[in-house]
């Protein structure tokens, strides 16, 4: 039994492991179901603060991204007096 469990490993080690990420998967997912935020279990003022929090965070990342743009347009933007080309592909159904 132990050296049928032992060739068998390199098969059962990853199905095993994809039990266990599928587990979790459904572990989080009936967490966010029960979540009581979205039963209305929380007061007005602890919804408000949540929000807050949430809003905060949300200009955050969006003003992060707009940083990130910009830092990469000014990487690729060509130098003084370099001239930049475009490439434009066509489909070959347009051809």
């Amino acid at each position: 039994m132990i050296l049928f469990k032992l060739l068998a490993l390199p098969i059962t080690a990853p199905v095993a492991g994809v039990r266990y990420c599928i587990e979790k998967v459904v572990e989080y997912a009936e967490h966010e179901i029960n979540d009581e935020l979205e039963e209305g279990r929380v007061t007005e003022d602890e919804y408000v603060e949540r929000e807050a929090v949430i809003l905060a965070r949300l200009r955050e990342i969006r003003e992060r991204r707009k940083q990130l743009a910009r830092e990469e347009a000014e990487a690729s933007a060509p130098a003084d007096g370099e001239k930049r080309t475009v490439v434009i592909e066509v489909p070959e159904e347009l051809e």
